[in-house]
């Protein structure tokens, strides 16, 4: 293999140059800057991810009043790159993959009217949000009896390898009570650097 050293590639006829032919691989090695002035086509628009994972689950779930309840799911939907586990209800950032993650979390409460309905992330045991933080997500108190309201969260988290996250319900309804249907997703989207 030669080395071509030049400091500008013009096409000999016309506006179009072409480097490789079908099938050839074009390596641009670590260090490198591509810097585009112009327009780029026939790129993805689609992120791609190594780790995504969904968890779920319709089966009642008694929550005590007062206190954080962790939700349990019985089913992964998808689990890309294993980082989901339905024995512990966790996701876990892998070797290698810290940086920002995606989180959307739901719960249907069943048929009570808490003043309080709280859905949180707890990070490696730790409470994300607090009853005061700007990370929980709340739903007030429904007016309508017969109501199956749902409290849910988007939260954008920069983690580390082997941190843990699960997904924690609150109510202060009174006594204990059920929530429905609930789900997890994470979604990581690369380095935060």
């Amino acid at each position: 293999m030669g080395t071509l050293f030049v400091d500008k590639l013009d096409p000999q006829s016309g506006t179009s140059l072409e480097l490789g032919s079908s099938g050839d691989t074009i390596t641009i090695p670590s260090g490198c800057t591509i810097t585009n002035n112009g327009t780029s086509t026939g790129f993805s628009s689609t992120i791609s991810t190594p780790y995504a994972a969904r968890m779920w689950s319709d089966s009642t779930l008694n929550c005590s009043n007062d206190a954080y309840t962790t939700m349990d799911f019985g089913t992964e939907v998808f689990d890309k790159g294993s980082i989901a586990d339905t024995s512990t209800n966790r996701i876990t950032v892998p070797s290698g993959a810290g940086g920002f993650w995606w989180f959307t979390g739901a719960v249907q409460v069943m048929n009570f009217r808490a003043a309080r309905n709280i859905l949180t992330i707890f990070l490696n045991g730790n409470n994300t949000g607090g009853l005061s933080s700007g990370n929980n997500f709340e739903l007030g108190k429904p007016d309508a009896s017969g109501t199956y309201q749902t409290v849910q969260l988007n939260q954008l988290m920069n983690l580390s390898a082997a941190d843990y996250v699960e997904l924690k319900f609150y109510h202060n309804e009174g006594s204990t009570q059920a929530v429905v249907n609930r789900a997890l997703t994470a979604w990581y989207l690369g380095s935060a650097t």
